[in-house]
C-alpha cells in the first residue's frame, strides 16, 4: 500500500472518507462537522438500488487520503478487501476496532459509548484514543496526530498483543453494565412501581463515586462481607441468569464469602 510522506498531514484540506453510516460514523462526522473538517461518505446502503444505483467506493471517496472504516469488526477485512479492488489501494486506512489488528490498517479505537443521539460537539474533544502500537505504528501517536491533526483527543498507545484484554474490560465496564441497569431499570418498574425517572440519581451518583473514590466505591453486603444477606441474595436470583452474575461479582470483588 502507498505511503504519503510523514513530513506532512495525511490529509490536510482534503476531506476524509467514512466507510459506514452506523452510529460509530454518524457520531464521529457530526464531530467533524463541528470542527469544520470536511468528509465524505460511502455504505453499502448507498451502492444498493433504494440509496444511489451503482455508486461504487471509488467514486465515492474520490480525493480522500484517509480512510475510515467505522464498520463491524467481521466487516473490516472483506470492505477493505473491496476497497482495494476498486482502485483504493493508495489511501490510508484506519479502523476503529479495540479488540483485534488488521494488516494494512491503523487502530484508533476511540474510548466512548455511542447512543442513537448525537453529543454536543465539545464532547467529543476528550474521548480518549487508544492507537495500535506494533511494528508497523512504532509512534502511534505521531502517526495519529499526521493523519488527524486537528483533532485534539487525547491518545495513548496500545500493544496489539494487549488489545483483546483491554478491549474485554471496555465490554464488560461498559456493555454488560448497561445489560444489568437495563434489567435493573425494568424490574423496578415492572415488579416495584417505580419509574426510571425516580431512580435516575442512583446510577449517576455510582458512576461519580467511582470516578472519585476508584476502589473505595464499592458499598454494600459484598463489600462488608456479610454472609447471610449475600446468601438471601442468592437464595432470590436462584434459577435466573443473574445468579451467576452475582457470583461471579462476590469472586471479582475478592469477597469469596458464599
Amino acid at each position: 500500500m502507498g505511503q504519503v510522506p510523514a513530513d506532512r498531514p495525511d490529509s490536510g484540506s482534503s476531506p476524509y472518507g467514512f466507510v459506514g453510516d452506523g452510529r460509530l460514523s454518524r457520531h464521529w462526522r457530526h464531530y467533524f462537522t463541528g470542527l469544520g473538517i470536511p468528509w465524505k461518505l460511502w455504505s453499502r446502503r448507498l451502492a444498493r438500488p433504494n440509496g444511489k444505483p451503482g455508486l461504487t467506493a471509488a467514486a465515492a471517496l474520490e480525493g480522500c487520503p484517509v480512510i475510515l472504516l467505522a464498520v463491524s469488526d467481521d466487516a473490516i477485512e472483506p470492505v477493505l478487501a473491496r476497497l482495494r479492488a476498486e482502485g483504493l489501494d493508495d489511501r490510508r486506512f484506519v479502523h476503529f476496532c479495540g479488540g483485534r489488528s488488521f494488516a494494512g490498517a491503523f487502530g484508533a479505537h476511540p474510548l466512548m459509548t455511542f447512543a442513537e443521539a448525537l453529543y454536543e460537539p465539545s464532547f467529543y474533544r476528550d474521548i480518549p484514543v487508544f492507537l495500535d502500537h506494533d511494528e508497523a505504528h512504532p509512534d502511534p501517536v505521531a502517526e495519529f496526530r499526521r493523519l488527524f491533526p486537528r483533532l485534539p483527543n487525547p491518545c495513548f498507545p496500545l500493544k496489539v498483543e494487549d488489545k483483546a484484554y483491554y478491549h474485554a474490560l471496555c465490554a464488560l465496564a461498559g456493555g454488560f453494565t448497561a445489560v444489568l441497569w437495563r434489567d435493573f431499570f425494568a424490574a423496578m418498574e415492572a415488579r416495584f412501581g417505580a419509574p426510571r425517572e425516580a431512580l435516575s440519581a442512583y446510577p449517576r451518583r455510582i458512576v461519580e463515586n467511582v470516578i472519585a473514590a476508584g476502589d473505595r466505591a464499592l458499598t454494600g453486603p459484598v463489600a462488608r462481607g456479610d454472609r447471610e444477606t449475600i446468601g438471601a441474595h442468592l437464595e432470590a436470583l436462584d434459577g435466573t441468569a443473574l445468579a451467576g452474575v452475582y457470583r461471579a461479582f462476590i469472586a471479582a470483588a475478592g469477597r469469596e464469602r458464599a
